[in-house]
């Protein structure tokens, strides 16, 4: 694999930005949601996504400054939690993910966004006292990213089969992209 930034011959690195739900934002309200686990008086912060939700949350960014000049190879993963404390009804929920980089000094142009639906992801009972499952989503990025793109990611709960009536919540994403 080669790299195209002056990086001196080493070999290229996959490094990571981590965001949590506190950096993501929905335009319908103000803050995002806590989630206790149990009665620990431990909490998650996360973005609740109940059946039928329709907002877009979204996170931006700035692509760092090493970062591999026109990398096709960077990823993003997407921390969900499903609430099964009550049993819902349901056993699949699917998400919707979308992605746009801009350049820098560029112009934003939503005809630019890529959009791919994992549909159908199926919904683990939880054993015992346990409440909630973690689930992570792997999502390849096909869109060129250089250095200080402007980036967006946006996520989504779309309908599904057999649709899971419990909330499912956004906790974290983290954006991989090569470095050197």
């Amino acid at each position: 694999m080669s790299c195209d930034c002056n990086c001196h011959h080493e070999e290229p690195k996959f490094k990571s930005l981590i965001f949590n739900a506190g950096n993501m934002n929905d335009a319908n309200t103000t803050g995002s949601d806590t989630e206790q686990l149990g009665g620990s008086g431990i909490f998650i912060l996360g973005w609740l996504m109940p059946q039928g939700d329709t907002d877009e949350y979204t996170l931006t960014f700035s692509v760092p400054k090493d970062a591999e000049k026109g990398c096709r190879n960077a990823r993003v993963f997407v921390h969900l939690i499903s609430d099964n404390s009550s049993t819902p009804i349901g056993n699949r929920f699917s998400i919707r993910f979308s992605s746009l980089f801009t350049r820098a000094n560029g112009v934003i142009d939503i005809a630019d966004l890529n959009t791919v639906n994992r549909t159908n992801i199926p919904v683990q009972n939880s054993p015992g006292n346990q409440q909630y499952n973690h689930y992570v989503l792997e999502f390849r990025l096909e869109d060129i990213i250089r250095q200080e793109d402007f980036a967006l990611l946006s996520i989504a709960r779309i309908p599904a089969t057999n649709d899971f009536e419990g909330p499912v919540a956004i906790t974290s994403v983290e954006f991989r992209y090569l470095s050197c």
